[in-house]
């Protein structure tokens, strides 16, 4: 569904990589959570799933970040298995889950590939703003600083997939407005596709090309955002595509 035309103000990203999930199906015991679920991702997409509690949004995230199996179906990233794909894929969760023994930099340097270059550190601690803390323990950081050391760390060997898990839920307001400007800004910069899952609509809207709604395990609704005229938060136009996918998810 093309529901507006609003500014996009970052390039088509050619680092991503291609998202592709065919007749997926998922439960737990005779639950079944989601069902024949069809989904194309475009590399460098920028693409939140929204829903209802308990409607299946961190357990599809779960699937294609091959934390766990489908029960039917196949999920392919850039063409080939989610296993043979996983250096290409990061996870970012609600919680930050940094060593609290560790410095900030030697947290982010968890995130590196075998070999790869520890001057990535650096460049990955700019990225979100956190240099100067490069030497603190966890203990001294705000949740704010928490939530971009990890950031820091999901990207530090710049990752071809980003899948974020309400990693902005536990943020007070101003925080999370913030964290939000600063990936959409590292997402620009880096091209990597993106597969957030959140409760809030608003931010969904703000961030992403496309919003997912899940429901009784299915795709309700894609809703597909173009933006071609700046148009600031908390306009007419973002809130009205918020209320048409509030309207969707409340059913």
């Amino acid at each position: 569904m093309l529901i507006d035309e609003l500014v996009l103000d970052r390039p088509i990203a050619e680092n991503g990589a291609e998202i592709e999930l065919n007749g997926v199906s998922h439960g737990f015991g005779d639950l079944r959570v989601l069902s024949h679920i069809d989904l194309r991702i475009a590399p460098g997409e920028f693409v939140s799933i929204v829903g209802k509690s308990g409607c299946g949004k961190s357990t599809l995230l779960r699937l294609i970040a091959g934390l766990d199996q489908p029960r039917a179906g196949q999920i392919r990233i850039g063409g080939a298995s989610v296993e043979s794909r996983k250096e290409d894929l990061r996870v970012m969760f609600q919680e930050p889950r940094l060593l609290p023994w560790a410095s900030v930099a030697d947290n982010v340097a968890v995130g590196l590939r075998p070999g790869e270059n520890p001057d990535e550190v650096g460049r990955a601690l700019q990225a979100v703003q956190l240099s100067e803390k490069a030497g603190e323990w966890p203990a001294r950081l705000s949740g704010g600083q928490k939530q971009r050391a990890a950031l820091a760390r999901a990207l530090v060997n710049g990752p071809r997939l980003l899948m974020l898990d309400e990693p902005l839920g536990a943020l007070d307001a101003l925080t999370r407005l913030a964290m939000q400007g600063l990936i959409r800004k590292i997402h620009a910069l880096e091209g990597f596709t993106a597969i957030p899952v959140t409760h809030d609509v608003a931010e969904a809207v703000a961030l992403s090309d496309r919003v997912i709604v899940l429901g009784q395990g299915h795709i309700l609704e894609d809703f597909r955002i173009v933006r071609v005229a700046e148009t600031p938060r908390g306009s007419p136009e973002l809130l009205r595509i918020e209320q048409e996918i509030l309207a969707r998810i409340m059913g």
